[in-house]
């Protein structure tokens, strides 16, 4: 064999090797899915694997529940043994706080949950070392919990309870159109039973969650349809998405499925112009801005504190120098997430006044054409010199034209005031209960614009925009890009607003 024969033999050779190396990879990769869920799910597992087995050691009594399964209120009575006799008793219900975890006011970590236990009951044990009470289960989260038994501050005995889900619907019949509400109780907040997805008529409409609402939720759609029944199903799942063979699920004794029926009465709808809601307060109160620096014996106020593109605003302020003019700067994030150029802030000017002899000065100016979410920060200056600050938050607007036409219509939907941080950047966008998309306007300032094309059968159609959480950390569950249809309650960060909008489908 020629030496340049055998170059090319070894490179052959080489080439095999690395390529089955990374198959192999790949492979592997793939088919440990499930293995590196379970693997991630059991970190918190293996955290309190140590706490326990320390009480373990502690045990000396027995415990006996009448019932070791069931809802939240039910009563269980409960029966210790072997307890310190004549000793008091204290009984602990063990449950969890939930909250999302967000840096810097911009990126979202994940959630996170800490351990708190909730006194059910009190006694003491007689002679024997017995005590016997009832107690009704706490509100709170599903799944398992530990009850704990106190004397002289130790644990000596526990036992476990397991808290069911349970589902509602309301209404349950109304015109095309109507708000309905799936209410939620007992979710875990354990990677597989905290995230439920709801289906409309098999089309993908969105997620449950109940992160910081102590595993209750309240999950809100739109009716959409003809006149009659639709189906509602309800099922769950870490991965994004609804998991639907619960019989062949190694967690098919802990998963749950629950189906409803809406009856629509009537096709036309009793609001067809699009609206924003009413901004929500955010999950856990929110993002906590700094507070507005001012200079002794200088105030700043806005008329309102928060508004739409174009809409009047009037600032007013006091003790600022006399007979000066003071400049106003509207602090901004300006770029984009997927570019190399990134983004950053940026400073614009929003006009100046001029003070009068006694420091005041009154100020109109119009709501910016910005971006939402995060409130933007106001300074008053005086040269290069700051001397009061205040908060303004741009809520968004919509606008779709046109609003009727036959199928195949191509219709604009222009939306201002959308935010741009990883908990406020993306919304979803459903039409009639099918989750078709996601939008963005942090590259346009918070303006987005966006064409659909009109489909379905004569009547009227719904556009439903809800928030969602772009990007994080946390790998599950996994929230991101879902239409988060508890938004009202447990969406994190600002307090975003859904945005709705009806076509009509003439022929």
């Amino acid at each position: 064999m020629t030496r340049k024969a055998l170059q090319i033999t070894l490179l052959f050779l080489l080439t095999i090797i690395i390529a089955a190396c990374t198959n192999s990879n790949t492979e592997s990769d793939e088919g440990n899915t499930e293995e590196n869920t379970a693997t991630e799910e059991n970190t918190t597992a293996s955290e309190s694997t140590g706490e326990d087995e320390e009480v373990e050691k502690n045990l000396i009594g027995d415990v006996t529940l009448s019932n070791n399964r069931g809802r939240i209120g039910d009563e269980v009575t409960l029966t210790a043994e072997k307890l310190l006799p004549d000793k008091p008793v204290k009984v602990v219900w063990v449950d969890m706080i939930g909250s999302y975890v967000i840096e810097d006011n911009y990126s979202y970590i994940g959630t996170t949950y800490e351990p708190y236990e909730i006194v059910v009951g009190e006694g003491t044990a007689d002679s024997t070392g017995k005590w016997e009470g009832t107690f009704n289960i706490p509100d709170g989260y599903g799944d398992d919990h530990d009850i704990l038994i106190y004397q002289d501050n130790q644990v000596v005995a526990k036992a476990n309870y397991f808290v069911e889900t349970v589902f509602s619907m309301s209404p349950t019949s109304g015109p095309a159109g109507t708000e309905v509400t799936v209410e939620v109780e007992g979710m875990s907040w354990k990677m597989y039973g905290s995230l439920y997805f709801i289906n409309w008529d098999n089309n993908f409409t969105g997620m449950i969650t109940s992160v910081t609402t102590n595993g209750k939720a309240k999950a809100v759609f739109r009716a959409t349809g003809k006149k009659g029944l639709h189906s509602v199903t309800i099922d769950q799942s870490p991965q994004g998405f609804p998991y639907l063979s619960l019989a062949s699920s190694a967690l098919s004794d802990v998963m749950s499925r629950q189906n409803f029926t809406f009856e629509i009465t009537d096709d036309k709808p009793i609001v067809t112009e699009a609206y924003v809601e009413e901004a929500p307060e955010a999950a856990g109160g929110g993002i906590k801005l700094p507070d507005p620096v001012n200079k002794d014996g200088v105030t700043v106020a806005l008329d309102k504190s928060e508004g739409v593109v174009g809409e009047p605003v009037v600032l007013t302020a006091s003790g600022l120098p006399k007979n000066e003019t003071v400049k106003f700067d509207w602090h901004t994030m300006v770029g984009t997430r997927v570019t190399r150029e990134g983004y950053g802030p940026q400073i614009f000017d929003l006009g100046e006044a001029k003070t009068d002899e006694n420091g005041n000065l009154t100020y109109e100016f119009n709501v910016p054409d910005d971006l939402g979410g995060l409130p933007h920060l106001i300074d008053l200056k005086v040269g290069d010199e700051v001397y009061g600050q205040t908060y303004l938050r741009i809520l968004p607007t919509i606008e779709i034209s046109p609003t009727s036409g036959p199928v195949g219509t191509e219709f604009t939907v222009t939306i201002k005031g959308s935010g741009w941080t990883q908990f406020d950047n993306a919304l979803t966008v459903a039409y009639d209960n099918s989750y078709i998309g996601y939008i963005c306007g942090f590259f346009t300032q918070g303006t987005i614009q966006y064409k659909m094309i009109a489909t379905g059968e004569p009547g009227y159609h719904f556009i439903d925009i809800v928030p969602s959480i772009y990007q994080g950390q946390q790998r599950l569950p996994d929230y991101y890009l879902r239409p988060m249809l508890t938004y009202r309650e447990d969406h994190p960060g600002t307090g975003i607003p859904a945005i709705r909008a009806v076509f009509e489908v003439t022929e």
